[in-house]
């Protein structure tokens, strides 16, 4: 039978224990430092090592995550944690810092590497590279087709991970920079506030649309169970689900109907699936979407960001007297439940619950119940958000010990010699002899069945006996408390045999010394522009020779224009490459000609090693570590601090630092106009090409939208990044990006920047930000 790996979430111990008790052959989760769920409870040193134990003993194993991007003066101690994760034999790690990526792999020789969904892995290319590179598995962007997936899966033979179940993100995973730049909360760094999740307005031209989709960027929840046979013949080794701050009944719940349906179809086996998605929604969901893998076109409902439980019916009456609401069940409510009025988007909990003016403690489908509120409301449906008879079930799955690892024992017991006992799981055996010697029978004689009885007696271990060979003569005698100790003395040594299997054999090794070299000439100008229009503008400039245009329709005009004014394109790849979008490209006709390229993805980077690469921003080149890994010109992370870019152990020349630009805060599969003209997302229907539209957010912030030819969301920043003290930077190279500006803007900052007009003046006419060189 094909093995598939489940793979759970863990917050917090009590999630840990429901995972694996529901069927998870895995768990991921985050120490108190370093990992993406800054906010979730987390696990310090103490509980990692009783995590590892309590997991391996029971044949399931542990990821850390240490999947954010980290600064040059957090290594030090990064490498003291991780040196104690590989003492603790946790199985692997889930990175996306190439930097640490790079550091990993020079000091621990067998320490397994799993790239996050943070690293932007989308094509095979990606997973091409990153198997040459020693990683052993790579989780795919959610953003890939099921197709992609299938085709990305019969080119490599990595472990392929794929998210199957829970929170969606708006924006590609690690490539927002929305709760960065408007809130200073990286995403990228572990502390992402969640800006997807708040209210905004569609502006078209000027004008503030109606609010009809209030949370135009809250995707829905992902559920792909209903499929999941269909990701099994694709490839996938390994299912995700998401929810390191989610509650263990949620986890439970999810498992174990995940379980289910893999096993199920492993199995050949038809299976109803109603109840377990039921008792999913009961325990959160924001309504629920295929996602891309299954080409959803409902990403987003966009009329409420949080749990919508289960509908469970409507207001018929509201009395001010009594400050009771009555409502009319379509669904079960027991006392103790939680509940939401959706009309004034307020709730309680279920004290007391009226039937006939009579206290009930449950009501069923049709009655007419009423509940103590303190808040008029006369109409509107009723949710459920809290069920507790499904929540006090899921309780018991982990409550008590549900694993049963299968175990075989051989048992030999000859007169005049010590009886022996053999328990073994898997490759792992122990063997224990009796103290005394088995003796003659004088009356009654020890029988193979009364042995089986006594050996088979393993009460809450997580062990079941699967098979067992006894090999004893017929007349003999021996005690049957002798019996029961071997059993326990080999349970004993088994269980930690399994809670402290070795899985690392090395001993970690140095890394390698990083120094700085200065830069030692002039600062070269980058300059990356949108527009044919703009590109005329900038090639007046003849000091600036390093000129960038974006793949598309026009790329092979902008390098003619390039030609003709003696300078040399650069072409832009997309931050977003899928495989056909890489060939496309490739096959292009102004590849041919380009010798220069900026690459945004680890994709693209591998797969255009015929031409000089560039390495884009969507890399997030964030440390020395990084920078230290490509011997290429590389563009620094745009959440790279001031601090940390004059104090890179580099080679500073090969550097290049934002200083201008409108910065891509999210770029998206999914498009909102399309969403709030259709109430879904209708591909290409071209309503971006007829009007200028925005988002505005509850502050009246206003954010530019771009779409691309692909119909990718650029959602950009409500202020324009503009550094104006560049010329105290370090690095090599000053990279200018030009977006949606006019032809005036872009001559204003590039004669600034030249020294040809005044920087103050030109600070006085935008809304700018320094971004992240004020630390």
């Amino acid at each position: 039978m094909k093995k598939i790996e489940l793979l759970a979430p863990a917050g917090d111990k009590e999630s840990l224990i429901a995972a694996i008790q529901n069927g998870a052959n895995a768990i991921y989760l985050g120490g108190t430092l370093f990992n993406a769920r800054a906010f979730a409870k987390n696990f310090d040193l103490d509980e990692l090592q009783w995590a590892v134990q309590y997991a391996h003993l029971r044949d399931v194993k542990i990821y850390v995550t240490v999947n954010t991007l980290y600064k040059d003066s957090e290594f030090e101690e990064l490498i003291k944690y991780l040196d104690k994760l590989y003492e603790i034999q946790v199985d692997a790690l889930i990175i996306q810092d190439i930097g640490l990526f790079h550091v990993v792999k020079q000091r621990y020789r067998d320490f397994e590497i799993h790239m996050s969904t943070q690293s932007s892995v989308m094509n095979q290319y990606g997973v091409e590279y990153f198997e040459k590179m020693g990683a052993q598995r790579v989780v795919l962007a959610r953003e890939n087709t099921l197709d992609e997936i299938k085709r990305i899966c019969s080119k490599t033979s990595l472990d392929i991970e794929v998210f199957v179940h829970g929170a969606l993100c708006v924006c590609y995973s690690g490539q927002c920079l929305m709760s960065s730049f408007i809130g200073k909360r990286s995403g990228n760094r572990g502390a992402c506030a969640q800006p997807c999740r708040l209210q905004y307005q569609l502006v078209k031209d000027g004008e503030v649309l109606d609010n009809k989709i209030p949370f135009l960027l809250s995707p829905r929840d992902l559920m792909t169970i209903e499929n999941i046979g269909e990701l099994i013949d694709a490839g996938v080794t390994s299912f995700k689900v998401e929810g390191r701050m989610k509650k263990p009944e949620y986890v439970a719940s999810v498992i174990r109907a995940y379980r289910k349906a893999i096993d199920a179809y492993l199995c050949k086996e038809k299976v109803n699936l109603e109840n377990d998605i039921y008792q999913m929604k009961s325990m959160f969901n924001r309504d629920y979407t295929q996602g891309y893998i299954f080409k959803d076109s409902k990403i987003v409902s966009g009329d409420y960001p949080g749990n919508k439980g289960i509908l469970i019916g409507k207001v018929t009456h509201y009395n001010r007297k009594r400050k009771r609401v009555r409502i009319l069940l379509s669904d079960e409510l027991s006392q103790g439940d939680s509940i939401v009025f959706e009309d004034i988007d307020k709730g309680r909990p279920v004290n007391k619950l009226y039937y006939q003016n009579k206290l009930i403690n449950h009501a069923k489908k049709g009655d007419e119940v009423e509940v103590e509120f303190d808040y008029f409301v006369s109409s509107g449906n009723v949710r459920k958000t809290v069920n507790t008879i499904i929540t006090k079930s899921l309780q018991k799955t982990y409550q008590n010990q549900e694993v049963n690892l299968p175990i075989s024992m051989t048992f030999y017991a000859h007169a005049y010699r010590p009886a022996m006992l053999m328990v073994k799981y898997k490759d792992i055996k122990v063997t224990k002899k009796s103290d005394e010697i088995v003796e003659q029978a004088l009356k009654t004689p020890l029988s193979r069945d009364r042995v089986q009885e006594q050996l088979s007696k393993l009460g809450n271990s997580c062990f079941a006996l699967d098979h067992i060979q006894i090999d004893m003569e017929d007349q003999i005698s021996l005690a049957i408390k002798t019996i029961n100790q071997m059993r326990r003395d080999c349970i004993e040594e088994l269980t930690k045999k399994l809670e402290n299997q070795i899985i690392h054999h090395d001993r970690p090794q140095e890394v390698k010394p990083l120094k700085s070299v200065s830069v030692n000439r002039n600062k070269d100008y980058y300059i990356l522009v949108s527009r044919l229009d703009q590109l005329e503008i900038v090639l007046q400039y003849n000091e600036l020779t390093s000129i960038a245009f974006p793949f598309n329709h026009e790329s092979m005009e902008a390098y003619n224009l390039c030609q003709n004014a003696s300078r040399q394109m650069i072409l832009f790849i997309p931050r977003i490459c899928k495989d056909e979008d890489i060939i496309e490209i490739m096959q292009s006709e102004v590849y041919t000609y380009v010798k220069k390229v900026i690459v945004n993805d680890y994709g693209s980077y591998y797969a255009m090693k015929d031409k000089e690469r560039i390495l884009g921003t969507g890399l997030n080149i964030y440390n020395s570590y990084s920078c230290d890994y490509f011997q290429e010109e590389k563009i620094l992370s745009l959440e790279i601090g001031l601090s940390q870019i004059q104090n890179l152990q580099t080679n500073q020349q090969k550097c290049i630092v934002q200083i201008y630009g409108k910065i891509e805060n999210m770029i998206s599969e999914y498009c909102p106009i399309s969403q709030y003209y259709f109430g879904y997302q209708k591909k290409n229907c071209q309503l971006c090409k007829h009007a200028h539209y925005s988002l505005l957010d509850r502050k009246g912030e206003m954010f530019d939208l771009m779409m691309d030819e692909k119909c990718r969301m650029h959602l950009l920043n409500c202020r324009t990044l503009f550094y104006d003290k560049f010329k105290n930077l370090k690095s090599g190279g000053l990279f200018v990006h030009f977006t949606n500006e006019d032809n005036d803007i872009i001559k204003n900052v590039i004669d600034s920047l030249l020294g040809l007009d005044s920087i103050d003046d030109l600070k006085s006419k935008m809304n700018h930000t320094y971004g992240y060189f004020k630390d």
